[in-house]
């Protein structure tokens, strides 16, 4: 394959007949300058292939890409042995757990003096919020149809050892008073659609970028968390495979997904907000100014100020850029598949590839000349190496952080329906916390050899029960913990008839079961799914 180049040789041709035109008109060079912008004007600045001449075509000044200047990885002291509880905890500090089990104590109390309710409330401890948290996380595992299906225990499908960890009415409860934000608080800012998740949303953006450093490489896209409830800023995009619900702004190491910096989209105020894509790009760049930090971003973001922009602060970009960006050359006509053009103007490479279609990308940083490869079918299921310059090349490479986030959040993450949206948000950044921890580990020098759905698992079992799954003796029902009251424990010696069975069968003639484990408080045997039925009493 060979480059398409623009041919100069007519244009030389012409050039040198309007000389020698001007040369027997005038010999002023003053005026042989006005006449020939006043009889060419603008014609003078387009040649042959289309480009503008202020874009160079050939000759091309060669360029080298500025080292990244921060070192990449972990920014935390990994302990030998540690579990996965423990790089969480980098995340989800105490602090933050502490936090939640206030705003949350606090809601329950003002909820309840305004409506009182005939339900019983003992205020939670942060231990039952990290139990809480645990078998959220352990539900986006195990996927049941309902939420009450995780406590039924009559049918052998649905018996699950949640029921073990928390009753069912226990779980309600908080759930129904669980909360991140006083809503009578007198210093947040109420103008701020996002107050009720603001101070989250800000602690884990620190944490994140203090926990990882990413290496070198970006994607800038946007996500979409599910809701379709009442909400202003809920977003309608047909191309996501969610389509409904609060979009995000993403900036994702390329090659793990890993979130250094994100910022909630909360919809326009007033007037359609004029270079939205600029800000936020801007914005989530901040941090890493005079880094040379690599950062891709598709069409909807890409343009000449932009780039200009970020070359000015020490930022590099690429990204497909629309035909229609003021400042680039026309997009070419008719060219042969897999053919391309390359322009240079000042910092920026320009090249349009011929693929179904007109490929166009923009660069700040590329080397015009360089050329690599990328992928495409040739024939059945066959793939062949095609050369293209090299920005086409590390956008193809590098685009893929955000939809890498997205598909390994997606999996198992907690999406039980609420009418309040901020909840989405919060169980959406918990996943989020979650997959940057995992990605953590996967980095450290004694990785964590096993998936992502086992970290998921061993997390939820250390935030339920103080050991890990991996560590913790293996029996069939251990000690378990239902309340801040009653433990569910193997109290007995011998085998006897479980209180609520012979409770709720006598006079029956219908023989009741026997078990070992009972109430350690009460001292009654107990079968471990009568337990929540005894706590209730």
């Amino acid at each position: 394959m060979a480059d398409a180049q623009p041919d100069t040789s007519e244009g030389s041709d012409i050039n040198e007949e309007i000389d020698s035109e001007e040369k027997d008109e005038t010999d002023d060079p003053l005026e042989r300058a006005q006449w020939f912008e006043a009889m060419f004007g603008d014609e003078e600045a387009c040649d042959f292939d289309g480009f503008q001449s202020d874009w160079a075509t050939d000759d091309f000044r060669p360029r080298e890409k500025m080292p990244y200047t921060r070192v990449p990885g972990i920014k935390i002291e990994m302990p030998n042995n540690f579990t996965p509880a423990e790089i969480f905890s980098q995340i989800f500090t105490e602090e933050m757990w502490m936090k939640i089990t206030k705003e949350t104590n606090l809601y329950a109390d003002q909820t309840r003096s305004a409506n009182p309710s005939s339900s019983k409330w003992v205020a939670v401890t942060v231990a039952e919020i990290k139990t809480f948290i645990g078998i959220c996380l352990a539900m986006g595992v195990l996927d049941l149809p309902a939420r009450r299906d995780y406590w039924r225990q009559k049918k052998w499908l649905f018996q699950t050892n949640i029921p073990k960890a928390m009753s069912r009415d226990r779980f309600a409860i908080i759930w129904r008073y669980f909360h991140l934000q006083d809503n009578n608080a007198t210093d947040v800012d109420r103008s701020d659609k996002l107050w009720k998740v603001r101070w989250y949303l800000n602690y884990l953006t620190t944490q994140f970028q203090k926990l990882y450093e990413v290496n070198g490489f970006v994607t800038i896209d946007e996500s979409m968390v599910k809701f379709k409830g009442r909400l202003a800023f809920r977003q309608y995009l047909p191309l996501k495979p969610t389509k409904w619900g609060i979009k995000v702004w993403v900036l994702a190491e390329s090659s793990t997904g890993y979130v250094s910096n994100f910022q909630v989209y909360t919809g326009r105020d007033g007037r359609t907000e004029k270079g939205l894509a600029h800000r936020v790009v801007m914005d989530l760049v901040k941090p890493y100014y005079g880094s040379h930090l690599s950062v891709v971003m598709d069409n909807f973001y890409s343009g000449v100020p932009l780039f200009e922009d970020l070359k000015a602060h020490g930022v590099d970009a690429c990204g497909t850029i629309h035909a229609n960006r003021k400042g680039i050359p026309p997009k070419p006509q008719a060219m042969a598949k897999h053919q391309y053009q390359v322009a240079q103007k000042d910092d920026l490479t320009f090249c349009a590839w011929q693929d179904t279609k007109v490929v166009m990308v923009l660069s700040n940083y590329h080397n015009p000349s360089a050329t690599g490869t990328v992928k495409r079918k040739k024939g059945g299921h066959a793939q062949t190496d095609v050369t293209v310059p090299a920005c086409l090349a590390d956008y193809q490479k590098h685009m893929k952080g955000v939809d890498l986030l997205d598909q390994m959040v997606g999996y198992y993450q907690f999406q039980h329906r609420s009418k309040k949206w901020w909840r989405r948000l919060f169980f959406f950044f918990l996943s989020v916390g979650c997959y940057n921890s995992f990605i953590v580990v996967r980095g450290a020098e004694a990785a964590y050899k096993s998936s992502y759905k086992e970290w998921v698992e061993d997390l939820a079992q250390e935030l339920i029960t103080p050991v890990t799954s991996r560590s913790a003796p293996q029996s069939p029902a251990g000690p378990s913990r239902a309340s801040a009251e009653h433990d569910c424990q193997k109290i007995f010696e011998k085998r006897k008839v479980c209180w609520e069975c012979s409770q709720a069968k006598s006079g029956t003639g219908v023989r009741t079961g026997a078990t070992v484990y009972g109430c350690r408080q009460c001292q009654v045997p107990l079968h471990i799914e009568c337990f929540g039925k005894h706590c209730r009493r």
